[in-house]
Order: C-alpha cells, then sequence, then structure tokens
C-alpha cells in the first residue's frame, strides 16, 4: 500500500510567517475562549469529585465530549442529585466546539500564489485524513476553508454558545452540591462519612 501524503492545490502555498495581527488576535481569542471553556468543565467535575483544581489538574485529564458527558452524569446519580440538565445538548455543543477550535489550531493556514491576493484559507493538515481512509490517490486535493471574517465569526459563536451552556452546568451544580452539602452538615442520614465510622 502506498503511503499517503497531503496534496495541496497548486494555487495554495502555506503560509510560513505570522499572520497579521488582526487574523492572529481573532484566532488567538477564539482559541483562549476554548480553553476557558475547558477550565468551566474541570470546575464541574472537580467539584463532582471533591478535589481540588490542584488535583484535578494533575490527575484529570480532559474528556471527549461524549466522556465527559457521562462522567457528569454519573457522579450526579453518585451524589444522588436530580439530574435535570440537557446533557445530550451540552454534548453536541462541546464537539462543536472542540471541531471550531481544532479547525483553527490543526490546520495548514496557506495564501493563494495569484500576486496581490490577501486571502488566507485553510486546510487540513496531512493527519486528518484519518489512518482507515483508502490510499490518497495522486490528485487528490483536501477541501480548503477560506478564512474570512463570516468563517471566524461562526467558530468564535460556536465556542460561545458551548460556554453558555458549560457556565448554565456550572451554576446548577453548584447549586445542587451547596445544598446536598448543608444536608449533610444537618442530616446525618446525608453525611457518608459519618456512616463510615
Amino acid at each position: 500500500m502506498r503511503k499517503r501524503t497531503a496534496i495541496f492545490s497548486a494555487a495554495l502555498t502555506p503560509i510560513t510567517r505570522g499572520l497579521a495581527a488582526s487574523v492572529a488576535a481573532n484566532i488567538g481569542n477564539i482559541v483562549a475562549r476554548h480553553s476557558y471553556l475547558e477550565w468551566v468543565l474541570g470546575q464541574v467535575i472537580y467539584s463532582l469529585l471533591e478535589i481540588s483544581v490542584k488535583q484535578g489538574g494533575a490527575i484529570v485529564q480532559p474528556p471527549r465530549p461524549r466522556q465527559y458527558v457521562c462522567a457528569v452524569q454519573d457522579l450526579y446519580r453518585f451524589h444522588k442529585l436530580a439530574i435535570t440538565f440537557p446533557f445530550a445538548d451540552l454534548e453536541k455543543k462541546l464537539a462543536i466546539a472542540d471541531a471550531a477550535r481544532n479547525s483553527l489550531v490543526h490546520s495548514v493556514y496557506m495564501r493563494e500564489n495569484e500576486r496581490g491576493s490577501s486571502a488566507i484559507w485553510l486546510a487540513p493538515g496531512p493527519w486528518e485524513l484519518g489512518e482507515s481512509l483508502e490510499p490518497v490517490r495522486v490528485a487528490y486535493q483536501p477541501d480548503a476553508q477560506l478564512l474570512d471574517r463570516r468563517f471566524l465569526a461562526k467558530r468564535r459563536n460556536e465556542v460561545e454558545t458551548a460556554i453558555k451552556s458549560a457556565e448554565r452546568l456550572q451554576a446548577l451544580t453548584d447549586n445542587l452540591l451547596r445544598a446536598l452539602h448543608e444536608r449533610r452538615r444537618t442530616q446525618p442520614r446525608w453525611n457518608r462519612r459519618r456512616r463510615a465510622a
């Protein structure tokens, strides 16, 4: 089987120097907002595990959206918390936000060969072709996406939508855990530590 290689359109060449400051700033803001999304998701898991942020950062790896949702649901059941959150919707939004971030950090930034053209294109990196695909034909050219304001605004909106959902989950979880801790403090039957002693 012939080794696969990614072949870009002859009309595009990789940008080997830095991007324009305004483009780089927009991309950086989206990536930074996605990092905040991961922080919010971590806060939920750490609270449910009843561990510190420092402990959580040392032992919990960021899971994929499906694994994350399953873990949170399992922890809700463990604590006997009412599951009233639209977890399927959260999973979908997290997957879309991850894809938005990945499209910016795992693509090759390309420029048109035409003189005077300032258009920037994103082309998937060779690793995005996947191991299960058939060998790439010589004429294969991966799809390229024009990197314009509309594209960046859509990626930003996808990340922001996931953040709003994650923040709602964090607020709900915090409220439920506060109520649970109050029950543990005031009602002996809810105090697991005293029962175990």
